[in-house]
């Protein structure tokens, strides 16, 4: 390895920074060629390797976890009016996040059939898995249609207590009060933590 490249590696460089010219090494990884001349594209620690002859870059930040269309999201029901619920997003594509986002489901992305209200779709402070349909205009829309998608911890409007599957309906072992949601097959058994 020369001086030069026993010198830069594993330095600190950042998006933009000149690393080697093209003749000497190519882009790899985090790192891209302009002009005959390979730069960094990300933030991070710079690695020559002399048998590809390739320079890369170690990435110094986290990835973002972002709601995407296509992801399966879990979040807490914040408020659900007449036609929409609001959700706080805390768990993407199996990553928890700490800053929450906020979906949208509207009623016609609850279920295939006809739902009459939200109300008995959801309840505020439904737990609930759903589907990311939608992020234009920076609102995260989402679905909760199929079977996979829908309530999977619900707690009793009257008492609070956790509610229990039993055949279709939701059950309070506590008061005794039955109610509806769209629940999802995992219903009860979803581990959130």
């Amino acid at each position: 390895m020369s001086r030069t490249v026993n010198e830069r590696q594993n330095k600190f460089v950042f998006p933009g920074e000149e690393l080697a010219v093209i003749e000497e090494f190519q882009d790899g990884p985090g790192s891209y060629e302009e002009e005959g001349i390979v730069r960094s594209a990300e933030l991070g620690r710079v690695h020559f390797d002399v048998e590809t002859r390739e320079v890369g870059i170690t990435k110094s930040t986290r990835e973002l976890i972002l709601p995407r269309e296509g992801l399966d999201v879990y979040g807490e029901v914040g408020s659900a009016q007449r036609r929409t619920a609001m959700v706080d997003i805390f768990i993407i594509d199996g990553a928890q996040i700490h800053t929450p986002y906020t979906g949208v489901i509207h009623i016609s992305s609850v279920s295939e059939g006809y739902v009459k209200t939200m109300g008995l779709a959801v309840r505020s402070g439904d737990i609930i898995r759903a589907h990311v349909i939608n992020t234009k205009n920076r609102v995260v829309q989402l679905s909760m249609e199929g079977a996979e998608y829908g309530v999977v911890y619900a707690f009793c409007s009257q008492c609070g207590e956790t509610l229990e599957l039993q055949k279709t309906r939701l059950h309070c072992p506590r008061c005794g009060r039955v109610e509806r949601r769209k629940v999802a097959k995992s219903y009860g058994a979803e581990e959130l933590a």
